[in-house]
């Protein structure tokens, strides 16, 4: 006796009709009648009874059903609990993330995520943040790593704030401001400052104006920058200043400072964010990480 014929006699005696049973099943009808003899015969018992109207389960028929059934259906678990919990075989980690965080938390969680599963494969890929809400939708990637996503994003994907990095000023090191030891925003209030793409950044813009808001001015966002490097870059070449979360200090920025804000002190958050459904073995391993991380 073999489990395929406890799924045809279970199949047969929820249909009490071969024919149905068959088509259930996928196989000819002489067959499946064929099947169900030999089970009988080698049970030594009779489990149907054909009638004119159909078919009925004898007493020891309906015994086997529910031994049947049973059986099954540990089996069922058994496999899927070996698939899940046993396996060496690990879906890869997909990252999608913008270079300022990859020196911080992100570098930290994914040498404790190796230490601890070094049989899951992690593929990164850098882009802005725009691409990165298009990769989760496409599914290209399992969590990404985007700095300050837009509000809205909050009711499609989970949002999880990692940390929170205090804004700095970026100015050429050839600012009069340049050496100070911390700034107040409002000193920069007469200078050209380099937003963002929108396309690429959507709403980041809209953080720098509120920023300098507090501070009692509205910038002049006279350039726009298609990422922190480029952003850096413009700084470096006179072409205005700019302000940007601390960690992108991590980035290469010759000629350029970062100098802290002593008013009004504002925090951009680092995020990750990830699809609202059950997520991947590999990407629920590195969630675990990754709450571990924020908790310290």
């Amino acid at each position: 006796m073999e489990l395929r014929h406890l799924k045809y006699f279970v199949a047969v005696a929820e249909e009490l009709n071969f024919s149905r049973a068959a088509v259930r099943l996928s196989i000819s009808q002489p067959a499946l009648s064929r099947q169900i003899k030999n089970l009988e015969d080698e049970l030594t018992v009779v489990l149907f009874l054909r009638q004119s109207d159909g078919l009925i389960l004898t007493e020891a028929g309906k015994y086997f059903l529910e031994q049947a059934k049973d059986i099954l259906h540990r089996s069922h678990v058994a496999v899927q609990t070996i698939k899940a919990d046993y396996t060496n075989t690990h879906e890869p980690l997909v990252i999608g993330y913008i270079p300022t965080i990859l020196q911080s938390f992100l570098g930290q969680t994914l040498h404790r995520f190796g230490v601890a599963y070094p049989e899951v494969a992690v593929r990164f890929q850098e882009m802005p943040p725009s691409e990165q809400v298009r990769a989760l939708r496409d599914r290209a990637i399992d969590i990404a790593f985007m700095g300050n996503p837009p509000d809205e994003l909050d009711s499609e994907f989970v949002v999880k704030c990692v940390k929170k990095v205090p804004i700095a000023a970026v100015l050429p090191d050839t600012h009069p401001l340049a050496h100070e030891s911390s700034i107040n925003l409002a000193s920069l209030a007469s200078a050209k400052f380099i937003g963002m793409s929108e396309e690429k950044f959507p709403g980041r813009n809209s953080r720098i104006r509120d920023t300098c808001r507090c501070a009692g001015f509205m910038p002049n966002l006279h350039l726009e920058a298609d990422s922190h490097t480029s952003m850096i870059a413009l700084v470096a070449t006179g072409q205005g200043v700019a302000i940007m979360p601390n960690e992108a200090q991590a980035l290469p920025h010759p000629q350029v400072v970062f100098v802290p804000i002593h008013h009004p002190i504002h925090y951009a958050r680092s995020t990750a964010m990830w699809r609202k459904e059950i997520p991947t073995k590999s990407l629920d391993k590195y969630l675990k990480i990754l709450f571990d991380h924020i908790q310290d």
